[in-house]
């Protein structure tokens, strides 16, 4: 393989080629296969992909999971009333030591 100048140079080169050349006969199945087979034996570009791309990648994977995991949250805490314990929790942070420790009628 050349250096990507040369490669661009040959592509041009081809491009134009195929241009010039427009009314001519049509490829065939053969021609299409082959191109196909092509196609499908590069080699991926994953090892030079960049960090975000792969978070990316990452991000849309994980972000159904994440969303169905709210929704349970989110359902769950309205179906289940957690009324009592917030005010349970209020009434405990709200009292001093002084209420708590040295009122002797506390019980």
């Amino acid at each position: 393989m050349g250096s990507p100048k040369d490669e661009r140079e040959r592509l041009e080169a081809a491009l134009a080629a195929a241009y010039r050349s427009r009314g001519g006969p049509e490829p065939g199945e053969e021609w299409e296969s082959q191109v196909i087979r092509g196609v499908r034996n590069l080699p991926d570009q994953v090892g030079g992909a960049s960090l975000t791309d792969l978070f990316g990648n990452l991000f849309w994977r994980v972000c159904p999971v994440a969303c169905a995991i709210i929704i349970f949250l989110a359902v769950a805490v309205f179906r289940y009333d957690t009324a009592a314990e917030q005010d349970l929790a209020q009434i405990i942070t709200n009292d001093t030591v002084e209420t708590v420790l040295l009122d002797p009628y506390n019980s």
